[in-house]
């Protein structure tokens, strides 16, 4: 029997929930990269990267799901490229993630967890250094600098911190399939 389930709503609550936890811990790193490339007090370091992040989050996860919905498009059209017996699994796989929610568990899920979460992490990226870009630019008004170079500069950091656990995981993952 196939359960029909709603999981946009767990997984958005849950979206939430990681994100106000990293919410402080990113704000601090990334305010001594802003502190250090415009010569700006700690203090008010933590407040423009602070502001940036609640910003780009309040923004970035609506469009996160966005993205994920619009990248079933050229998924689906690869998944037609493909032989037959292989497009026909990933068109199959792809229905049922997409239809029912999830797919008939198997011992790829949690590897298939960590790399969706690395692939979804990337257009997150983007729209991150996009918003807390344009949120710095009203912030630092007198700065002259490219704050859009400190904005990449920031996330690289702290995307690079989040996805270290997440590539720890894959790799632990893969080491305990069966051979």
């Amino acid at each position: 029997m196939i359960l029909i389930s709603n999981v946009m709503i767990p997984t958005i609550a849950g979206h939430i929930v990681v994100m106000l936890g990293l919410l402080i811990p990113v704000a601090l790193i990334e305010a001594i990269v802003i502190a250090r490339r415009h010569a700006l007090p700690y203090k008010r370091s933590f407040g423009v990267a602070l502001v940036a992040n609640v910003y780009s989050t309040i923004v970035g996860i609506p469009l996160g799901y966005l993205f994920a919905f619009l990248g079933l498009i050229p998924v689906g059209m690869f998944t037609n490229i493909m032989p037959d017996r292989v497009g026909s699994v990933l068109r199959e796989t792809l229905f049922h993630a997409v239809a029912y929610g999830g797919t008939v568990p198997s011992e790829l899920d949690r590897i298939g967890m960590f790399l969706g979460t690395l692939l979804v992490m990337i257009p997150y990226y983007l729209v991150t250094v996009d918003v807390e870009t344009t949120c710095l630019k009203h912030k630092l008004v007198d700065d002259p600098s490219d704050l859009r170079l400190t904005v990449g500069i920031m996330n690289a950091v702290t995307y690079g911190l989040i996805a270290v656990p997440v590539v720890v995981g894959a790799v632990r993952e893969l080491g305990r399939l069966p051979q």
